[in-house]
């Protein structure tokens, strides 16, 4: 039914959520730190 199809949709995301959020954030920090050396090497051009 289309309640059980919701409930798994729900309990997939819920499962997948946390996982995400750490990529994303270990992504972030990446692009950080690369953008933050990047436009310190510009500033002393």
């Amino acid at each position: 039914t289309d309640t059980d199809l919701s409930t798994a949709v729900q309990n997939a995301l819920q499962a997948l959520l946390p996982q995400i959020r750490e990529e994303i954030r270990e992504e972030i920090r990446e692009e950080f730190r690369t953008g933050s050396g990047s436009s310190n090497a510009g500033g002393t051009l």
